[in-house]
């Protein structure tokens, strides 16, 4: 039974978790990561994929930006063309011309050989729709970077996840080692009453066999650190082999309880990053809308060009008569109809930002809910820590006087056993309380899109 329930409480609480920096060298000579929550926060955020990632994002949206920007300017270009007429272009004539060019009806024009060289220039002086398309870019770099913010809230939400279930495991690990000691201590004391005649055989196979029933319980509280400590490695990027040591317990965050009227207090959905992509999402989709609907306006544009050109029958180059000419010009465009397609555009741009806003209530609505969520999972936490905290004094009280009962010959090894399970489930328990108000703190400040 005692067997059973030490397996139930460690494998429970394992099981509802998921699993700084000065170096030092042990005595293997190898560096030793000293790591602590902050420096874990800085870890990742160095070297994090998913951070990395949203950068070169902002990156490529940057140059993005810049190309639409590049269109306001003046374009050039230049061409060269060489033509050999196999058969030279016509002119027909009318019959009083044909008479004269002895009946011919048409006459050859030009030579064998054309060369042509040009250089065009084209600015763009009213474009409603590239000035629309600017301001789209805007939008959507902004969104970028909020994407990019995104990523590092919930970056720190799993840095703190993993460093928290981390601690867990090591305090429950130390509670565990705790009870295993003082089961070692009553073997030994029951052992030398068994040896004197004081206790029955049967007292002394119950101290042994609740020393045994603790090793698989150790055992496995022992490969939950190891597990929640690869995983927070993974998370904050850094060797599996790195070693590193952990200071902190979570009684060092226990201060944090402290404020929970205060975060109750300021609570609100400012900053949340999912909301405000929404928001973002929905402006450049109105910028866009407008970009489609400035298609009706007209454009106009300044060009020039200048040509260089010369035509002959034979490949004597320095004998060439080269003749330049050179134009310029505004070039005015009035769109008149384009078969419903911009009005289609126009209208399925209005429903998709209608959809966007749609879902925008609907993610409010579901935030609200999640902060709620999170601060009575808080509220929860704290009442069971402040009735855990009590418990723990009487149930180590009730352990030292059933352990004296026990050496005085008034009480049972049943009775002791009982109270020592009693007292290292209360342990295990307030841990568990910590942790699930310091997890719960760590989703409110997702979901409120602190960093």
């Amino acid at each position: 039974m005692i067997k059973t329930k030490f397996g139930l409480i460690v494998l429970g609480l394992l099981s509802m978790t998921s699993t700084v920096a000065l170096c030092q060298t042990n005595a293997d000579g190898k560096d030793v990561l000293k790591l602590d929550l902050a420096t874990a926060l800085r870890i990742a955020n160095d070297q994090n994929p998913t951070i990395k990632i949203a950068e070169l994002e902002i990156e490529r949206i940057d140059y993005s930006k810049k190309e639409t920007l590049g269109a306001l300017l003046p374009s050039l270009s230049a061409s060269g063309q060489y033509v050999n007429n196999v058969q030279k272009p016509v002119m027909f004539l009318t019959g009083a011309m044909a008479a004269l060019g002895q009946g011919k009806a048409y006459i050859e024009i030009g030579s064998t050989n054309s060369y042509q060289a040009t250089v065009s220039a084209a600015l763009p002086l009213i474009n409603f729709s590239l000035w629309e398309s600017i301001k789209s870019k805007q939008y959507d770099m902004d969104l970028v970077l909020e994407q990019s913010r995104a990523s590092k809230v919930d970056m720190v939400k799993q840095v703190k996840d993993a460093y928290y279930t981390t601690l867990l495991a090591k305090s429950s690990l130390s509670v565990l080692e705790q009870s295993i000691t003082n089961a070692n201590e009553t073997l030994k004391t029951t052992k030398a009453a068994y040896e004197q005649g004081v206790v029955s055989e049967y007292d002394y196979i119950r101290a042994q066999v609740q020393v045994n029933n603790l090793n698989p319980a150790y055992i496995s509280a022992k490969n939950g650190v190891e597990l929640a400590t690869l995983q927070l490695k993974m998370i904050i990027s850094i060797p599996a082999n790195q070693a590193i040591v952990i200071d902190e317990t979570l009684e060092s965050f226990s201060t944090n309880i402290s404020l929970l009227d205060l975060m109750e207090k300021n609570a609100n959905l400012d900053n949340n990053t999912e909301i405000k992509q929404l928001d973002l999402t929905i402006k450049s989709l109105e910028s866009k809308l407008k970009m489609i609907n400035s298609q009706h306006l007209p454009s106009l544009s300044a060009f020039g060009q200048y040509t260089y050109q010369t035509q002959a029958d034979d490949f004597k180059f320095s004998n060439y008569n080269w003749v330049g000419s050179a134009q310029v010009g505004l070039q005015l465009s009035i769109p008149i109809f384009s078969g419903m397609s911009v009005v289609n555009q126009s209208k399925q741009a209005k429903i998709a930002i209608r959809e966007l806003e749609l879902q925008k209530d609907y993610v409010i609505d579901g935030m609200d809910l999640s902060v709620r969520s999170a601060i009575d999972n808080m509220k929860a936490a704290n009442e069971q820590l402040i009735a855990t905290r009590d418990a723990i004094a009487q149930a180590e009280r009730g352990y030292e006087i059933a352990k004296v009962r026990y050496q005085t010959g008034l009480g049972t090894i049943l009775e002791l056993n009982d109270s020592e399970l009693s007292m290292t489930q209360t342990k295990l328990n307030y841990q568990q309380s910590l942790y699930n108000f310091l997890t719960a703190q760590s989703n409110l400040d997702k979901v409120m899109g602190k960093e």
